[in-house]
């Protein structure tokens, strides 16, 4: 079923893509702390040893760096189990293989693989360079609700996301979710065997909220589809997810059924399914945006697939003679193509959108302009999906609009910048002055439109924070020896300079541990540095700090009227090992700088 693109010789040329698109995210706000049993490592061998080690109901939570892993990640033998950054930034935590063109790969042919296990959380990490697959899921050994969130997924030899099978009887990879992840080749694969989500024989996956770049295959090759679910997969929601510079974007089912197909299916390569709400856009050379194939009751609804004449015959397609399928209010600037007697109700579709009727189409962003009077309000009858690509409300106006976008539909934002401040909030006059100060740019870029006020803030977060809100220099050269592969690491050197931190590991201060947790009490300190508070100014406020290394900084902090205390009404209590969470450092800033 791979076609090649030999008749595609015109559309060869070298396409500039964005590195970070425009995708709005909405939907994928930041992780709330972990509970229970947590182990935290900031080592290769510490990281592997904790996985090796892992017991269900545990949290694995790596500190930032950079990873070479000497195996591959095996998960074995255990549920509700959670491996993520400490950080939540997923681009300060690598875990990183020997190369996707490497064959000497030794133990590490992936990055992570799930056998046995299930109710597994991969979190807010960065994995890359392996010579098969980023992430297996082992359905023939009974994987099961593997939940990917917030990844960045570089540069995979083979599938960067695989659901394997081993056919009937089962078990199968099923209840898979991959939401708010990048997928993306640096340029192209290594062949053109490789796909962004491979799953076979997989029930219930739901993959939404994602950015896949260039998912494509060596120059006059063909890639996979970027989604592809197959013998007879089940029940598939693929939505809002952008696509740039992908050979294929989207195929629920692809060949005839076969040996592995689930439960000895021999008519349908997958049943059921939604394909809604997706943007796909191509300069490049490929083949065909959205694809349905043996597929029974497939609904395409609301997508925008943009391909620029590099395949004229069609930008989604249904084919073969036992595949039905609604496509229904979908945006398009190419044929809506039926093959082999394939049969669809088809209704609604625009398939000669122009290029001024999005905001950026070079750029990947699809949203509509008012020059789009051919899609705004064009869709017949009521709509047929509640949201956008955006996961704002629609219809706006007398009728939905055709494609993903819902021109003039937002969610109102609130006047402190931020969707999870709303008015009343507790912190939210503290969090709209930093907002307005430039101390806080967001907490999901690239939409930035979330504060996330319950998240922990760390210690390299906090150097930043501190360093916009001072206006610190530039620093000559980093103190510590463990935050070279910190994004925060420039603000850390600054904070150093300024005197304002000492390090984490008295006394040799050597290290300042980017990725732990900012205490209360290292608040106060930090505060206490950076304003040059002396004396107690006022005595001893608080009953749980005597002892506390941080005691003379906790009581300077009170007395400047930069902290109330952590026990309100009475407020005789500091708290001043509980971590600082971003809601209350906007209140320590507002107070000790507004």
């Amino acid at each position: 079923m791979r076609r090649t693109i030999a008749l595609l010789a015109l559309a060869t040329a070298v396409v500039a893509v964005p590195q970070t698109p425009a995708h709005a995210a909405a939907n994928c706000p930041a992780l709330t702390p972990p509970q229970g049993t947590t182990v935290t490592v900031d080592s290769v061998p510490e990281l592997q040893a904790a996985i090796g080690n892992l017991v269900s109901g545990t949290t694995i939570l790596i500190a930032d760096g950079v990873y070479d892993l000497t195996n591959t990640l095996n998960v074995r033998g255990v549920t509700n189990v959670t491996i993520r950054s400490v950080s939540g930034d997923r681009e300060s935590v690598v875990l990183r293989g020997p190369g996707m063109s490497n064959p000497a790969y030794g133990n590490v042919p992936h990055v992570m693989a799930v056998y046995d296990a299930s109710d597994v959380l991969i979190a807010d990490l960065t994995m890359r360079d392996a010579y098969y697959h980023l992430i297996q899921i082992h359905g023939e050994d009974d994987a099961d609700g593997v939940h990917l969130y917030n990844l960045h997924l570089i540069d995979a030899g083979e599938q960067f996301v695989k659901g394997s099978t081993a056919g009937p009887p089962g078990p199968y990879a099923d209840n898979g979710i991959v939401e708010c992840s990048q997928f993306e080749y640096t340029d192209r694969a290594r062949s053109d065997y490789t796909n962004a989500v491979d799953v076979l024989a997989g029930s219930g996956w739901i993959i939404r909220d994602n950015t896949f770049l260039r998912i494509r295959a060596p120059q006059g090759q063909l890639a996979g589809p970027a989604i592809l679910m197959w013998r007879n997969s089940l029940d598939t929601i693929v939505e809002r997810n952008l696509f740039i510079e992908c050979d294929r974007a989207i195929a629920l089912g692809l060949s005839a059924p076969d040996a592995n197909s689930r439960d000895g299916e021999t008519t349908y390569d997958h049943q059921g399914g939604v394909i809604r709400n997706n943007m796909i856009y191509r300069e490049g050379a490929g083949d065909i945006g959205i694809t349905v194939n043996y597929a029974r009751d497939v609904e395409i609804y609301h997508n925008t697939v943009i391909q620029n004449g590099t395949f004229p015959w069609g930008t989604i397609e249904y084919r073969f003679s036992s595949t039905t399928a609604t496509i229904a209010n979908n945006l398009t600037d190419g044929p809506i193509w039926q093959r082999n007697g394939a049969g669809a109700v088809v209704t609604g579709n625009v398939v000669s959108a122009q290029p001024g009727w999005f905001v950026d189409a070079g750029a990947g962003d699809l949203h509509l302009t008012a020059a789009a009077a051919g899609a705004i309000d064009a869709a017949p009858g009521t709509a047929l999906v509640g949201d956008d690509f955006d996961g704002h409300f629609r219809p706006v106006g007398s009728a939905a609009d055709v494609g993903a976008d819902e021109f003039g539909s937002s969610s109102p934002i609130p006047p402190s910048g931020f969707r999870d401040v709303p008015p009343g909030h507790l912190f939210e006059a503290n969090i709209t002055w930093l907002g307005n100060e430039g101390v806080t740019k967001g907490c999901n870029p690239p939409t930035n439109d979330l504060y996330c006020p319950d998240s922990v803030v760390t210690r390299e977060q906090m150097a930043t924070f501190l360093v916009r809100a001072l206006n610190l220099p530039a620093a000559p050269a980093d103190p510590f020896v463990d935050t070279a592969a910190s994004v925060h690491a420039a603000d850390i050197a600054s904070l150093a300079a300024a005197g304002i931190t000492l390090g984490c590991n008295p006394p040799d201060n050597d290290r300042f541990c980017p990725g732990d947790a900012v205490t209360r009490g290292q608040m106060a300190a930090f505060l206490v540095r950076a304003l040059g508070l002396t004396g107690d100014m006022g005595g001893r406020r608080f009953v749980d700090d005597d002892g506390s290394v941080f005691e003379i900084n906790i009581e300077r902090l009170a007395g400047a009227g930069i902290t109330r205390g952590c026990n309100p009404p009475v407020n005789d209590m500091f708290c001043p090992n509980d971590p600082v969470r971003r809601g209350e450092m906007a209140a320590f800033l507002n107070r000790a700088l507004g």
